[in-house]
C-alpha cells in the first residue's frame, strides 16, 4: 500500500487546536496501516515558547509559514476574525485547508470561501465533527429508513456554563465584530449543522436572544468594563421544508454539573434521543413496542459504515471532543489521500456556508423584534 506523506502546518494552537493535535498525534496509535503519514510542520501563534517537541518549530507570520514547500495542508484555529483572511492567504498558495467553525465571520464571508475553495480545488473542509459522531449517524440512518414515522418536532440543546462567572473579562468572542456573535454562532453552527444533517433544510425560522451580562471587564483585575453585544443565550424556532418544527438552543451561562449537547427528535412512530454523554449510540424509542432500543442496527448507510471505521473504538476513547475531531481530521486527511471529497456528507466549505446562512437569520430575526424569516 502506497502511504502519502502529509506535511500539516497549524495556524492557532490555543484550546481547540490542541484538541486538533492531540487527534493527529494519537490517530496512527489507534489506527494501524493507515494510507496517510502525518507530519507536523509549522506552528503559528502568538507564543511560539512553548510548541510541543514534535512540530517542527513556531512562525511569526503566516507568511513565513507558507515559505514551507513542503507543506500540503494547513489546520486554522484562530479566532472567527482571523478566518477568512488566513484562509485565503492558505487557499492561494494551493494549499488544501482544515478551518474550525463559522469559517468566517458571517454568510458573505463563507460564501467568498466557498468559491476560493472551489476555484483552487482545494480539499476543504470545516470543523464541524458533528457529523461524525455515531449517534448522530444512527438517528440520521433510523429517520431516513422511517422508524419513527413522520417527523413532527425536534428539540437541539447545547448548554454551557463559562460565562455565568460576572467577571470573566472581555475576549474576541464577547465582541460582534470579532466573533460573528454570541453562544449563537459559537456552539450554535454545530446544533444547525447537525439539524440540516439530520432533517434536511430550514424553510423558515424566527428567533430570540438575551445578554444577561451587559457588560465586562476589560482585563483581569481591572475597574474598567465594557460592553457586550453578543448574547449569551439564543432560542430559535425552525420549520423545516419536510414539515416538521422545532427549537434550537445555545447558552453560554446555563450551570449544570456536566455540560451536554442534546437531540430530541419525535414522529408519528417514536422518538430519538441523543447525547453527547452517549455519542455512539441513539435512543431509539418504538410507540407500538413500547420499548426503547439502544445498541447496533443494521440496516446503515454507506456514510455512517464509514463513520465506524474512521470514531476511535471504545477502548481507545480520548473523550467524545477529541473522538469526534479525530474522526473528522481523518475524514480530511482520507480526502487528501484520493484527492477529492469522497463523501457528499463530509462538511465542506459549501456545507458551512448553508449552515452560517441560518445562523445569519437567527441573528437577524432576533435584532428584529423576532421576525419570522422565510428562505
Amino acid at each position: 500500500m502506497m502511504v502519502k506523506d502529509i506535511k500539516l502546518g497549524f495556524v492557532g494552537l490555543g484550546y481547540i487546536g490542541t484538541i486538533h493535535a492531540t487527534a493527529c498525534f494519537a490517530m496512527p496509535l489507534i489506527f494501524k496501516k493507515l494510507p496517510f503519514k502525518i507530519k507536523f510542520g509549522p506552528v503559528y501563534k502568538n507564543n511560539i515558547d512553548d510548541i510541543p517537541y514534535f512540530f517542527e518549530g513556531g512562525v511569526k507570520n503566516i507568511d513565513e509559514l507558507l515559505k514551507d514547500n513542503e507543506l500540503n495542508a494547513v489546520d486554522i484555529c484562530t479566532p472567527n476574525y482571523l478566518h477568512k483572511m488566513q484562509a485565503v492567504e492558505i487557499m492561494k498558495k494551493g494549499l488544501n485547508i482544515y478551518l474550525e467553525k463559522p469559517i468566517g465571520l458571517n454568510g458573505d464571508e463563507a460564501f467568498e470561501l466557498m468559491n476560493m475553495a472551489k476555484e483552487k480545488n482545494a480539499i476543504n473542509q470545516a470543523a464541524l465533527m458533528y457529523r461524525f459522531m455515531p449517534a448522530i449517524n444512527q438517528a440520521r440512518d433510523l429517520i431516513n429508513n422511517g422508524e419513527i414515522g413522520d417527523i413532527l418536532n425536534f428539540k437541539a440543546l447545547m448548554l454551557h456554563s463559562g460565562y455565568l462567572n460576572p467577571k470573566r473579562p472581555m475576549s474576541w468572542k464577547m465582541r460582534f465584530d470579532t466573533s460573528g456573535g454570541g453562544a449563537v454562532i459559537d456552539l450554535g453552527i454545530h446544533l444547525v449543522d447537525a439539524i440540516r444533517f439530520m432533517l434536511g433544510e430550514v424553510k423558515m425560522l424566527q428567533a430570540r436572544s438575551e445578554t444577561y451580562f451587559k457588560k465586562r471587564p476589560t482585563s483581569n483585575e481591572s475597574d474598567s468594563y465594557e460592553e457586550v453585544d453578543v448574547d449569551d443565550w439564543t432560542e430559535a424556532y425552525f420549520k423545516m421544508h419536510n414539515g416538521a418544527w422545532g427549537t434550537v438552543e445555545t447558552s453560554r451561562i446555563s450551570a449544570d454539573i456536566e455540560e451536554e449537547t442534546r437531540f430530541e427528535i419525535y414522529g408519528t412512530k417514536g422518538s430519538i434521543k441523543i447525547s453527547t454523554k452517549q455519542p455512539r449510540y441513539a435512543f431509539l424509542y418504538k410507540k407500538d413496542e413500547n420499548q426503547y432500543i439502544v445498541g447496533n442496527y443494521r440496516e446503515k448507510s454507506t456514510f455512517s459504515k464509514y463513520v465506524d471505521t474512521i470514531y476511535p473504538d471504545p477502548k481507545y476513547s480520548l473523550g467524545f471532543m477529541v473522538d469526534m475531531h479525530m474522526a473528522s481530521l481523518m475524514n480530511f486527511f482520507l480526502n487528501i489521500v484520493e484527492d477529492k471529497i469522497v463523501y457528499k456528507e463530509t462538511p465542506t466549505f459549501e456545507e458551512a456556508y448553508k449552515s452560517q446562512l441560518i445562523i445569519d437569520k437567527i441573528i437577524e430575526s432576533a435584532k428584529n423584534d423576532s421576525v419570522m424569516i422565510e428562505f
